[in-house]
C-alpha cells in the first residue's frame, strides 16, 4: 500500500482479473484491490488519486475479503459476535473493516447474540448442565454479561435436571459408603454447574445404604488403611491413624469403634 506521505498517485494502467483488479502507477508499487472497491470509484488510466482515496479502496477491499470469510463462517455453524470478530481480525488486522462486516451480518440476521444464547442454553439444558456451568459456557463464547443477566433459570427446572442424573451418579460412586457417596454426588453436581442449594437438596435424596453393605465397606477400608499405617505406626498411634482415616471416609463413630475394639493395639 502506498505511503501516507507519498502524495497523489497517477494511474498508469488498470488490469481486471477474475477475482481482483490491479492498479499500476507511474511511480510506486501497484495496488491490488477487490472488484467491489474498483466499482465504488470512477477509476481510469491517467487519473490521479489521493492517499485518502487509496485508503478507502483498501478499506473496501479488506471488508470484501472479510465479508466473504464471515459468510463462510456463519454458513457452517452459529457464532457469537465476539467469536466472529476475533476470527475476522486474525484473517485481516483491520478493526474498522471487521466491525463493518459484523454490522452487515447483523443487518441480514446472520448474527444474533440473543438467539445464539437461547440455542446454547437449550443445548446445555439437554446435557443437564446447571446454570453456573451454562453461564460460564456463554461467557467463554463471548456473550455479553448484560445479555447473560437476562437469561432465566428456574429453580424447579434446575432440580429436575439434577435429579435426572442422580441415578447415574449413584452408580458411579456405588463402591463408596453412604456418607462418602453422598459427598461425591454433591461435588459432582457442583462441578456440573448446580447451585449449593440444589446440589445439597438432590444429594440428600440418596437413600441410606444397607447396613450390611456399610459394614462390608467399613471392613474393607479398615484393612486397606491398616496395611498402609501398620508399616510405620503401632499401638495407640496406629489406632488413632486408623480412626482418623475411617472417620474422614464418612463412617459412623460407633461402627468404627466396634471394628477397632476387635483389635489389640497394645
Amino acid at each position: 500500500m502506498p505511503s501516507a506521505n507519498s502524495g497523489n498517485k497517477k494511474i498508469k494502467n488498470i488490469k481486471i482479473y477474475k477475482d481482483h483488479v490491479t492498479l499500476s502507477f507511474f511511480k510506486g508499487e501497484p495496488l491490488k484491490i477487490s472488484k467491489e472497491a474498483f466499482v465504488s470509484s470512477y477509476l481510469y488510466a491517467g487519473k490521479e488519486i489521493s492517499n485518502k482515496e487509496i485508503n478507502k479502496l483498501m478499506e473496501i477491499t479488506a471488508m470484501t475479503t472479510l465479508l466473504n470469510y464471515g459468510l463462510s463462517l456463519v454458513s457452517k455453524k452459529h457464532y457469537s459476535e465476539k467469536e466472529i470478530l476475533t476470527k475476522l481480525l486474525k484473517k485481516e488486522d483491520n478493526y474498522s473493516a471487521a466491525k463493518g462486516v459484523i454490522n452487515k451480518l447483523k443487518e441480514n440476521d446472520l448474527l444474533d447474540d440473543k438467539a445464539f444464547m437461547e440455542d446454547l442454553i437449550a443445548w446445555d439444558n439437554e446435557r443437564h448442565f446447571g446454570q453456573n456451568k451454562i453461564k460460564k459456557h456463554l461467557r467463554d463464547k463471548g456473550i455479553p454479561e448484560s445479555l447473560i443477566n437476562k437469561a432465566s433459570f428456574s429453580s424447579s427446572n434446575e432440580k429436575k435436571k439434577a435429579k435426572a442424573i442422580l441415578d447415574r451418579l449413584e452408580k458411579k460412586y456405588e463402591k463408596y459408603n453412604y456418607s462418602s457417596k453422598k459427598q461425591h454426588v454433591y461435588n459432582a453436581l457442583i462441578a456440573q454447574g448446580y447451585s449449593i442449594d440444589v446440589a445439597k437438596e438432590v444429594s440428600n435424596e440418596i437413600k441410606q445404604a444397607d447396613s450390611k453393605k456399610e459394614v462390608t465397606l467399613l471392613n474393607k477400608d479398615y484393612q486397606k488403611a491398616k496395611m498402609r499405617y501398620a508399616k510405620k505406626y503401632e499401638g495407640y498411634q496406629l489406632q488413632q491413624k486408623l480412626y482418623s482415616y475411617l472417620i474422614n471416609r464418612g463412617y459412623k463413630y460407633q461402627d468404627i469403634k466396634k471394628v477397632l475394639e476387635l483389635e489389640d493395639f497394645e
